[in-house]
């Protein structure tokens, strides 16, 4: 495939969104973004998330760079005809890198700044259409940028953790879907959740499953709630996918705990896909 040739076709974006923070939004949308990366797609990469977690696994922790624009730039006017010019991680990965200012627009009455975003892509970045896709990581809670994401994304996937709150959450997250699927953004699908930073999982039934009985509680609580086909995955609380991924490359090592991880970050990205 050759990057650089234009396409008539519009990248497929994906968001993730869940109301609870410290689930593994940038995570796991990092892992998806290397995943693509590696199986021949060009990506985009873009951060919304004002603590920039994104940006710090593929950039370095708190680097910005000043050549390059940032997320903010989303939410100015569409007809500035002002560029967007995105960092190239790697040939194939690109990043629209995060600023902490981006809380400003979280929280401004100004609800016209949610539908620039889309205008501003489509319009400003230059490269639009020679991406395969584009993921958008988004911060905890339900404020103007998720809103944003969600008017611009064909799939949003969740993340989340096996807390008593789990299920409360991911209904919040449904219910906010249904207007802007109405009438702002009817390509909008949610792809389902992934149980994300399990202390200890075991093999029952040819699926990995929680160890503890009061998080299988929880896991079997989120299937029933939300149906099988929804759980995208399940994915274990291990180092080689912390130390992997916040420096912007894939899970590697014969170690169990490596090959593990590989396999359910595998896992959790093939099934997501297949949701097209």
């Amino acid at each position: 495939m050759n990057n650089a040739t234009p396409s008539t076709k519009s990248p497929m974006v994906y968001a993730v969104a869940t109301p609870k923070g410290g689930v593994g939004k940038s995570t796991t949308l990092s892992a998806l973004g290397i995943n693509l990366e590696r199986k021949g797609k060009k990506v985009l990469l873009i951060d919304l998330d004002n603590i920039g977690s994104l940006t710090n696994n593929f950039q370095g922790a708190d680097v910005r760079l000043p050549e390059f624009s940032n997320v903010t730039q989303l939410f100015q006017e569409p007809d500035s005809g002002k560029q967007i010019v995105v960092n190239p991680i790697r040939e194939s990965l690109h990043l629209l890198q995060g600023d902490s200012t981006i809380s400003d627009f979280n929280r401004s009455n100004d609800m016209t700044l949610i539908l620039k975003m889309r205008d501003n892509l489509q319009d400003n970045l230059p490269d639009y259409k020679t991406y395969d896709y584009i993921l958008i990581d988004t911060p905890a809670g339900n404020g103007n940028t998720v809103m944003a994401a969600l008017i611009c994304a064909h799939r949003v996937y969740s993340p989340i953790d096996l807390d008593i709150n789990a299920i409360g959450s991911l209904a919040e997250l449904t219910k906010i879907l249904k207007p802007i699927r109405r009438s702002l953004n009817t390509n909008l699908q949610w792809a389902g959740f992934v149980i994300n930073r399990v202390p200890k999982l075991i093999s029952y039934l040819g699926k990995k499953v929680p160890h503890a009985v009061s998080d299988r509680e929880i896991y079997n609580n989120l299937v029933k709630s939300f149906g099988d086909a929804a759980l995208l995955g399940v994915i274990a609380f291990r180092t080689p996918i912390k130390n992997a991924i916040s420096a912007g490359t894939w899970v590697s090592g014969n170690e169990d705990s490596a090959v593990d991880a590989a396999f359910e970050l595998e896992q959790f990205c093939n099934n997501l896909l297949e949701k097209n």
